[in-house]
């Protein structure tokens, strides 16, 4: 699998540099929120608005995309054919995928509009759409060839996208370690200027870890599944935005590392006292982990969907024992269910 070329740019590129022939989808907010964009996109001819959000990603609607994408593309060559993808994470993932099949593959860039996308999704080459209320039950490994990063666009977004973002930040300095865990563990604040100045590090970080296994054969990529597992389902179970979900996760996970043991006291206390972590993973789950019969099924039922099972009803857990050293650990649905009771009944003490 080749390495994206990472692309840092003030202002939209002229589309020249982006491919001879483009088509490309993009979230319809945009043209709302971002007036350059709007002109940018009036200079292209082949392009395709969609509604963000995991409605986008469902598989029984796809048919539909696909025979729109397919019309307005008739008169361009498959050879020469670029799809750019502009938008957050789930435009990502759907415009991603369509370049994966469309043509039997066609060239990819990328250019995330949102934070979160931006430091995550962006990078690494998964693609993926919903089944059934799943997510990302169906997917391809397909990375772009080229993926702008571009200031004037990302910083058109409020800033509360910029604390949707900061628990991809966190976990991936967490999964590093070293001198970014430590640069970035004393910040006090988080807003987009916090994120920006980060960025670089944080995609050199996932790319060095996707490196080592480019399409989870080996098992070493699962390590940015740290906060995910819980994660999506209060993603799903409430639709939450996926940073506040994944934060969620990722207290969790921490909580659940010292508990089991993984993660000496020591060590938690030594965490949780850093200044950044002040801000997101100390934070109440309000009343999110609700311990009622009903509400632990769904929870079941949607671990029990989670495409990162292994066996029965055990599943791949990824368990923090410091920054930059991290256990992966197979447990089952219930052992997940059971520790999110005991952590419900220690926030209500």
């Amino acid at each position: 699998m080749s390495k994206s070329q990472v692309i840092f740019h003030k202002t939209l590129p002229p589309s020249s540099l982006l491919g001879e022939e483009l088509l490309v989808i993009f979230d319809k907010t945009l043209l709302k929120v971002s007036p350059e964009f709007s002109r940018w996109i009036r200079g292209i001819e082949h392009v395709y608005s969609v509604q963000a959000g995991e409605k986008l990603k469902s598989v029984e609607d796809f048919a539909g995309h696909i025979k729109a994408l397919t019309k307005i593309s008739e008169k361009l060559s498959a050879r020469k054919l670029t799809i750019v993808v502009v938008g957050g994470g789930s435009v990502g993932d759907f415009g991603g995928f369509v370049a994966s099949i469309f043509k039997r593959g066609v060239r990819l860039v990328h250019i995330p509009s949102t934070w979160l996308a931006a430091i995550d999704s962006a990078h690494g080459g998964k693609t993926g759409l919903n089944v059934g209320g799943m997510k990302n039950q169906i997917g391809t490994f397909y990375p772009s060839a080229q993926t702008w990063i571009i200031k004037s666009l990302l910083i058109t977004q409020p800033e509360s996208r910029a604390f949707e973002a900061y628990s991809e930040l966190i976990k991936i300095a967490l999964i590093i370690g070293g001198s970014f865990w430590k640069k970035i563990s004393g910040e006090r604040n988080v807003d987009s200027d916090l994120i920006w100045k980060y960025l670089p590090q944080a995609i050199r970080g996932k790319q060095s870890v996707v490196a080592k296994d480019p399409q989870e054969k080996t098992g070493l990529r699962h390590v940015l599944n740290l906060g995910h597992t819980v994660g999506h389902i209060l993603e799903t179970q409430y639709e939450l935005p996926h940073g506040v979900a994944i934060n969620y996760g990722l207290t969790f996970a921490l909580e659940w590392s010292a508990e089991r043991g993984v993660m000496t006291s020591r060590e938690s206390e030594s965490l949780f006292a850093k200044p950044v972590m002040g801000f997101t993973l100390s934070a109440s789950r309000d009343g999110l982990f609700k311990n009622n019969a009903s509400l632990m099924k769904q929870f079941k039922k949607l671990l029990l969907g989670d495409k990162k099972k292994t066996t029965g009803s055990k599943m791949r857990f990824v368990f923090l024992a410091k920054p930059g050293k991290f256990v992966i650990q197979e447990v089952s649905a219930d052992e997940i269910l059971k520790e999110i009771s005991r952590q419900q009944k220690a926030e209500n003490i």
